[in-house]
């Protein structure tokens, strides 16, 4: 008879969600993608009934009563599931009954593979292959622009020292030149969108970073308490370190110009479940450290979340959306995620999924 730990071992990597049920009707062994799938952490789901994980799903219920007192195997191909956290998603679903020695119905195994995640993942290539072609655009574009914007810059630089000579008051000059200045500064950030986005991995403790920008914001804003909630357990990151100082100032800054006086910004370092990734496109054999960055704002309406990390857009009246959707590119980049979440009473959430172990120096 095969051990728990080789049975752990052949199926923690499985695509699919695997438990067993007993005759009592309770889980007592689920797998990794089964951990995922529920987000629950498998030792919350051990000992569930699985008239409770399926209470929505009287037809499944159904079939396992079926398996554990036929023995019969029950094949079900493209099912929607109802039960949250499951609702919404289509499944192909097989559930087979374990023998003892004696032929009698021990235990049924159910298997749930998501029918989705190919669709899914084609729209994710299909979307990036976009997300590359626009930055091939914006690259090009912010080049052509550069040079006669170049050719501007100093024939206005000349006319102002010609009228400074004559003592001719002016202002003009001066503007033009500020706005010349903030459309440079986003002809730089559209060349981010560019392909490829090299990294210059380095190894050091990403709570050294978090500390330096907190501690640059607070020298700059005085109506604002910082927080910080750090697992001090967590290993150094290996990653580029300038393009995370970047994505942290960016969410910082982003969190305090959301909040009102007087409120606080929150700061949390944790350790990422593998139940955690349910629902992304992170690679599950890899291990993640979550950064999130909490603020006491009014949150992002929700017609507008679907479009926060999309270039150009932003929610505030002088923003010129790159800022977040710089921020998630870099993330992307690092192979981690970055993703809002509203808080459960005021605010928003940004999540920051980091691999911590050797990237390479590749994209």
């Amino acid at each position: 008879m095969l051990s728990n730990a080789l049975i752990s071992s052949l199926t923690d990597h499985l695509q699919q969600a695997v438990l067993v049920i007993d005759q009592k009707g309770e889980v007592v062994y689920c797998n990794d993608s089964a951990s995922q799938f529920w987000q629950k952490d498998s030792v919350r789901l051990l000992g569930k009934q699985s008239s409770t994980l399926f209470h929505e799903d009287p037809l499944i219920q159904e079939k396992i009563n079926g398996v554990l007192e036929t023995g019969k195997v029950f094949r079900m191909g493209g099912y929607v599931l109802q039960t949250p956290p499951l609702q919404d998603r289509g499944a192909e679903i097989v559930i087979a009954p374990v023998l003892n020695k004696y032929g009698r119905v021990k235990q049924a195994v159910i298997t749930l593979l998501e029918s989705t995640n190919l669709q899914e993942s084609q729209a994710r290539e299909q979307e990036e292959q976009l997300a590359r072609s626009l930055g091939t655009l914006a690259a090009s574009l912010a080049h052509e622009i550069q040079n006669p914007l170049s050719g501007v810059r100093g024939m206005l630089q000349l006319l102002e020292r010609d009228l400074n000579k004559a003592k001719i008051k002016n202002t003009s000059t001066g503007m033009m030149l500020s706005e010349l200045d903030r459309v440079e500064r986003l002809l730089k950030q559209l060349l981010l969108h560019s392909q490829p986005m090299p990294l210059d991995i380095t190894s050091f403790d990403v709570h050294g970073l978090l500390n330096t920008v907190i501690l640059f914001e607070q020298n700059t804003v005085s109506n604002i308490r910082f927080i910080r909630s750090f697992d001090t357990s967590l290993p150094d990151i290996q990653a580029d370190r300038d393009k995370l100082h970047q994505v942290f100032l960016n969410l910082i800054r982003n969190a305090v110009e959301a909040s009102p006086n007087d409120a606080t910004v929150t700061v949390h370092t944790r350790y990422c479940g593998k139940w955690e990734l349910a629902g992304t496109n992170l690679d599950p054999e890899l291990n993640y450290m979550l950064i999130s960055i909490e603020d006491e704002g009014a949150g992002v309406p929700q017609e507008q979340r679907n479009q926060l990390f999309k270039p150009l857009f932003s929610t505030k009246e002088e923003g010129h959306g790159l800022g977040l959707s710089i921020s998630h590119r870099l993330i992307q980049a690092h192979k981690g995620l970055l993703r809002y979440s509203p808080r459960n009473s005021i605010g928003a959430v940004f999540q920051i999924f980091l691999p911590h172990q050797q990237l390479g120096n590749s994209n």
